[in-house]
């Protein structure tokens, strides 16, 4: 059983690393430097790019944080990536946790240009600014169920009730908090960045 787990995640480890290496020597980043913006160890990046662990979600999510991409640009894709149409079916159990959202993936294409996710938004305090999200392109996301206040750095919170929709650009900081007495869940679509950066890079303050 233990050898066929490991064969079975060496391949997606070396994959996520390789990926996380890449973005992180794109800008300019050390892992210490990285490791400080994400709120991960040094010695767990160093892991990770290497190939030895795949580390969790909430590892990888934090690390795209602090590299200022999307989770989906690190991790590999599904079977069947590069058909004209990618389908993801549902599965209640496929959800990816974290400590203020919870993350319901759609499908989505690798070499597209959309990303999209369910969330469900459990936090009910503003999260600290390093758990804020940043990452190329545009944002849209619509109430389901509930209310939410949208944060954007520079900005006063905005208030969306069920139903409301907002567009944003991501390459601002931007974080979700869940207001009410009932569960919020959105559903958010956002535009990907390219693989390759040659306009500059994204700058942290």
């Amino acid at each position: 059983m233990s050898g066929n787990s490991t064969s079975l995640l060496q391949p997606r480890a070396i994959e996520i690393g390789r990926s996380i290496r890449r973005f992180r020597r794109a800008e300019g980043l050390t892992l210490k430097q990285l490791a400080e913006r994400s709120g991960v160890s040094i010695a767990t990046i160093s892991k990770i790019e290497n190939g030895k662990i795949s580390g969790g979600f909430e590892t990888v999510y934090k690390i795209a944080r602090g590299l200022g991409v999307l989770v989906t640009e690190i991790l590999p894709p599904e079977d069947g990536d590069g058909q004209p149409i990618a389908v993801h079916r549902r599965d209640p159990a496929d959800v990816h946790p974290t400590s203020i959202y919870d993350y319901y993936p759609q499908a989505f294409r690798r070499q597209g240009v959309l990303n999209a996710y369910l969330m469900e938004i459990h936090t009910r305090e503003v999260p600290a600014r390093r758990d804020w999200s940043i990452h190329a392109g545009e944002e849209v996301v619509v109430v389901l169920e509930g209310a939410i206040d949208l944060h954007l750095e520079d900005g006063e919170p905005v208030r969306l009730e069920t139903g409301d929709s907002a567009c944003f650009d991501c390459g601002r900081r931007h974080a979700f908090v869940a207001v009410g007495p009932g569960p919020a869940r959105i559903l958010s679509v956002s535009t990907r960045g390219p693989a390759t950066r040659t306009d500059g890079r994204l700058v942290f303050s």
